[in-house]
């Protein structure tokens, strides 16, 4: 408790300094942002039937920005035209009331760290967000609120985290697949055995028991198979530049994500030595043979099902151009890589399968809600791990608090670097002469 406070009063300070820093120095639109701020703009004007297409995700933050926007213009004044204004609606939902719905999940399970809410609101994915106008920051406290309330047998309310769910659909329609892990979830928490092949048969039953509860998330698949039919597909816009492909090698990419920003709380020497047994004991060397056909897989995935988008090519603004370029587009990468993603398949598959909050089949959910998510998507977007790595970090929680406190210094180390390079590192391009150039995730 003696450093959770001075942790708080940090976030709020760097938080503040942030924001000023975008409101002086990120004066124009930063990126997608050109799309984003000018069709929330439009809808201010009370115009709600001209649309964008160029932007592929549903209204939800536009909607959600015009009643900001009017409900601060009545209280303090300015308009819709201020950006910062605009972009301040993302850093109540990550400083506001994302902890206020971690406290709500966190009190459910009766347990983890005083510093658990803090290091979840500061994951970098997130963190950047808050301080730009984008959807991903309220589109992930939509889906943590949803999920918070079915996590929990005698305090479930699937109704609300029904709405919930609908409502995040309008800042992302893949959060349909969320919803799917949230209904498992929902179900799950009900049933008491612990052998797989009996809890699928009582999970069954349960569904069939709960049907009351279910319903509400029936309804928002019909809807959304309602939408996808006269949408025409998933994707609002920009249909030519957003095909649904093949890209396997994404669920490696994401779990790699999740492991480099949450090492603190699972490394230790303990979970290398049941690595390496995994990898080279048990079961009379059957385990080697799984693995080496395994690590065969991993690289087939590679050599196959690894796409390489026009824009990650072209677009020298994120930190993937760089990874890409540095890292993965070496010719021994493919080599290198394999035990990197097969330790962290490993491992975060173990660490889900021993937390006592989940079972094999919502452990199973969570890994076909990511492919499901991942893999139809051709670009290499960290964006699209936020949710993942949210998700995964609010089931593990480890018992020594110096764990919680080295994840504060790790992410919040990030931050400051990521914050740095993205004021300090400027550049221009000769297509958008005098509009100056950043870097970000």
């Amino acid at each position: 408790m003696a450093l959770l406070i001075p942790s708080y009063v940090y976030i709020g300070i760097k938080s503040v300094f942030v924001r000023h820093l975008v409101s002086t120095e990120v004066q124009q639109p930063f990126i997608d942002e050109i799309f984003h701020l000018r069709q929330c703009q439009v809808y201010c004007n009370y115009n709600f039937t001209h649309w964008d297409n160029k932007i592929t995700t549903p209204p939800g933050l536009y909607l959600l920005g015009f009643v900001y926007s009017k409900s601060l213009q009545f209280v303090i004044g300015g308009d819709c035209k201020d950006y910062n204004l605009l972009r301040s609606l993302n850093l109540v939902g990550g400083l506001v009331v994302f902890p206020l719905i971690l406290h709500k999940f966190k009190q459910g399970s009766g347990s983890g760290s005083s510093f658990w809410t803090i290091n979840l609101i500061s994951q970098p994915l997130l963190f950047t967000y808050y301080f730009l106008f984008y959807t991903d920051v309220w589109s992930a406290i939509l889906i943590v609120a949803s999920l918070s309330l079915v996590s929990y047998k005698h305090k479930q309310y699937p109704l609300i985290s029904a709405v919930l769910g609908f409502i995040s659909l309008w800042f992302r329609q893949t959060n349909i697949v969320w919803l799917a892990f949230i209904l498992a979830v929902l179900v799950d928490v009900k049933v008491k055995e612990r052998t797989f092949m009996s809890r699928i048969s009582k999970f069954t039953v349960e569904i069939v028991r709960s049907w009351l509860s279910v319903i509400p998330f029936v309804v928002n698949f019909i809807l959304f198979v309602i939408f996808l039919k006269i949408n025409g597909g998933i994707t609002f816009g920009d249909k030519e530049n957003h095909q649904m492909q093949f890209h396997v090698v994404q669920v490696f990419y994401c779990f790699a994500f999740i492991n480099f920003f949450t090492w603190p709380v699972w490394l230790t020497t303990h979970r290398v030595r049941d690595y390496l047994k995994f990898i080279i004991g048990g079961y009379y060397g059957m385990n080697v043979v799984f693995n080496v056909i395994s690590m065969f897989g991993i690289k087939f995935i590679i050599d196959k099902f690894t796409i390489v988008h026009p824009f990650l090519l072209a677009d020298n603004r994120h930190y993937t151009f760089y990874i890409f370029k540095k890292i993965l587009s070496h010719k021994y990468s493919s080599f290198v890589t394999i035990p990197v993603y097969h330790f962290s398949t490993y491992n975060i598959v173990s660490l889900l399968s021993r937390s006592r909050r989940l079972s094999p089949i919502t452990v199973l959910a969570y890994l076909v809600s990511i492919a499901l998510t991942i893999i139809p998507s051709p670009l290499f977007e960290p964006r699209y791990y936020i949710v993942p790595l949210l998700v995964f970090r609010l089931y593990i929680m480890p018992k020594k608090e110096y764990s919680h406190v080295i994840e504060f210094i790790w992410l919040n180390g990030i931050n400051l670097i990521t914050m740095y390079v993205f004021f300090n590192y400027e550049f221009t391009w000769d297509s958008e002469p005098g509009s100056i150039q950043r870097i970000i995730w």
